[in-house]
């Protein structure tokens, strides 16, 4: 069970492999039909890829956890079919009060290791 205490700054929690297949774009473009037709994948994926490799990837945990910010830096956004690699790690924690936060950062490449994309998140860690 991954707990506040059991992350450390700067502790390499794994890395996932995503294909942006059709079934992705799919589920993306019945929500957002105004993204179809790009020659790379909708900005708003880099949530999709960074969540699939944190609910991947940090299993088990409380449930509970808040999602508190995300922001993202983007050098180049994959193409459709595109398989991507996300590394998470943990940025840090702090303790406010009673709450628990801790900072995911992750850094999306290529298959080729091309840097695409990095993103933070902070959030408010479940007991």
């Amino acid at each position: 069970m991954y707990l506040y205490e059991t992350f450390e700054p700067g502790q390499m929690i794994g890395e996932r492999a995503l294909t942006l297949d059709s079934a992705i774009l799919e589920r993306w473009f019945e929500m957002f039909p105004q993204d179809r037709g790009g020659s790379c994948v909708p900005a708003g994926l880099t949530a999709v890829v960074f969540i699939r490799a944190y609910s991947d990837l940090l299993q088990p945990r409380p449930p509970g956890n808040v999602h508190g910010a995300q922001t993202f830096e983007v050098r180049r956004l994959p193409r459709p079919g595109e398989t991507v690699v996300t590394s998470l790690s943990c940025a840090g924690k702090e303790l406010r009060g009673e709450r628990r936060w801790v900072r995911f950062a992750s850094e999306t490449r290529s298959q080729a290791g091309d840097h695409l994309f990095s993103g933070l998140m902070k959030t408010l860690w479940a007991r």
